[in-house]
């Protein structure tokens, strides 16, 4: 089995960070292709960001794809970032790493808590927790203020924000279940889970195991409505 795994910005630490995560999800013998989007901005921390990234991101795929053959790909960026388009122009499984971790979440605890960076990013976090259909699952989206960049590159403070806000999602939220809702965050889960006493998952990790499991089961988007290949040629459309 070969899965792509497509991150969607162009800073290749980050994608550094995410293939280590990657690895931890996958089963022995699956292969694991990274691929880092070619342009679009190496931070995607607001809409801006994801609207500008999502163009790139779908390039990316569609160039990708031909070349390395995947079974599955997984977009490792929590949020939009082309998602629904690429469901549209492939037919293999495409995983969000966002979809998957909020599904996951809710088979672990009543309510779920999103962690992400940057206060602003937060009501965008709660349209995407909308949009995916699990707002009422959700108890809360919370977020620290460092950008991808710097979560990956430094650890020890990161670990220290992530950790106090978990405290504070636990006690204040009465969330049972959290989110480190950025790939940025990849490689914290298991050291916050002891600390924190709750499920702290890393949306990579599941994500990859999702796209495992569509693999093995022979499944993939449903292509009769909303993932219905476009009705033009893609090459019309680039």
């Amino acid at each position: 089995m070969k899965l792509m795994i497509v991150n969607p910005n162009s800073s290749e630490t980050v994608t550094g960070a995410i293939m280590e995560s990657a690895r931890r999800g996958a089963s022995v013998g699956t292969e694991l292709v990274p691929v880092t989007t070619k342009g679009g901005t190496r931070n995607i921390d607001s809409a801006f960001g994801d609207y500008l990234s999502g163009a790139y991101v779908i390039r990316t795929c569609l160039e990708a794809a031909p070349l390395h053959q995947p079974d599955g790909v997984v977009l490792a960026g929590f949020g939009r970032v082309g998602i629904d388009a690429l469901k549209e122009a492939l037919t293999i499984p495409i995983v969000s790493i966002a979809e998957a971790s909020m599904a996951m979440a809710c088979l672990l605890g009543h309510r779920f808590t999103t962690l992400t960076m940057l206060q602003q990013f937060i009501p965008y976090q709660q349209d995407l927790v909308r949009l995916f259909g699990f707002e009422a699952k959700c108890a809360s989206v919370r977020a620290i203020n460092i950008n991808v960049e710097e979560c990956v590159t430094n650890r020890e403070k990161t670990l220290a924000e992530l950790s106090a806000e978990i405290r504070k999602i636990v006690a204040e939220d009465r969330s049972e279940v959290v989110i480190l809702a950025c790939a940025g965050l990849c490689g914290y889960d298991t050291e916050l889970s002891r600390l924190a006493g709750v499920p702290v998952l890393d949306p990579v990790a599941v994500a990859v195991k999702v796209a495992e499991g569509f693999v093995g089961l022979g499944l993939a988007q449903s292509k009769i409505r909303k993932f219905a290949d476009p009705p033009q040629s893609l090459d019309a459309y680039l």
